[in-house]
């Protein structure tokens, strides 16, 4: 079952009690256990809480997301976990080749190519024009297909405006920018310098690699966008179901699974493909119409 992303919208006191998570506002006081909690977003300003409160989140493997004046996040918090394999990790993702790198790059760009032709699908288009793309990827993308298929993708995507100025783009913003914090909390978690990533390598970028695997993710925030009608400005419903991305169906290696566990997977399976040099091992997600992960 996955776990749970909590949003703090309104005015609260945050702290920790018997390894729980305490909220206390207006409404009254809402207790979550730590062990259930994958990400922590707090987008109000008026919430208070302790330096020992941050320190419980972070033991317990958590990413804690805070948001700018305008709503929107610009901070990120993330555990320090796994001392035990952050070395082996490291030494093992600092010895890849750079014809290994290219080909995890290009299976990254193809099945995003991929999920961005399903998603035209399901909300109504003909993804045929962007699936070709797909084919035409070589290694380490080299022909920049990524970039051609994006331009015909958002073109059909987006029903007014463009991706970077209409109504589509506050909400893919606000949940690329959630999908980030997840997967840089799995990352640094699992003792990975996500720092060097496989195709990004912007010496600014603390997170090249989180923005190297996110990619075919996008494409289900892409989708909820469209499908569950959150165009437009946002609301603390729209975050919220935004917010919830972690809990929507994928597919991974012809298993049905939550967003969460396909990040967690997608962990593994490239740790697995960087030990056997075989980039055919790291398994990505395939977008699915849209439905949650049955809670247990």
């Amino acid at each position: 079952m996955p776990k749970r992303t909590i949003c703090i919208q309104n005015p609260a006191k945050v702290s920790i009690r018997n390894s729980a998570l305490l909220v206390q506002n207006s409404d009254g006081t809402a207790a979550i256990p730590l062990e259930d909690i994958w990400v922590v977003i707090i987008e109000t300003h008026r919430a208070q809480i302790t330096t020992s409160a941050l320190s419980s989140i972070v033991d317990a493997g958590i990413g804690l997301m805070l948001c700018g004046e305008d709503h929107m996040p610009n901070g990120l918090l993330l555990p320090l976990g796994a001392h035990s394999r952050h070395a082996a990790i490291v030494d093992d993702q600092l010895s890849i080749s750079k014809p290994l790198q290219k080909r995890l790059w290009q299976r990254i760009v193809v099945q995003k190519i991929r999920n961005q032709a399903k998603v035209l699908d399901l909300i109504g288009q003909d993804g045929k024009l962007v699936r070709q793309f797909a084919g035409r990827v070589l290694s380490g993308d080299s022909s920049n297909m990524e970039s051609a298929a994006a331009s015909v993708y958002f073109r059909h995507y987006v029903s007014e405006g463009t991706r970077r100025e209409g109504p589509v783009t506050p909400p893919l913003d606000y949940g690329y920018a959630v999908l980030r914090a997840g997967i840089g909390r799995t990352g640094v978690s699992g003792g990975w310098l996500v720092s060097r990533g496989l195709h990004h390598s912007n010496n600014l970028n603390a997170f090249n690699l989180i923005d190297d695997l996110i990619e075919p993710f996008r494409p289900v925030v892409d989708l909820m966008v469209r499908n569950m009608g959150l165009e437009g400005d946002l609301d603390p419903q729209k975050k919220s179901k935004l917010a919830s991305v972690f809990e929507l169906q994928v597919l991974v290696d012809g298993q049905l699974t939550s967003v969460q566990h396909a990040i967690e997977l997608e962990f593994d399976t490239l740790r697995a493909a960087v030990k056997s040099a075989d980039y055919t091992l790291l398994s990505l997600p395939e977008v699915v119409p849209l439905a949650y992960v049955e809670q247990e």
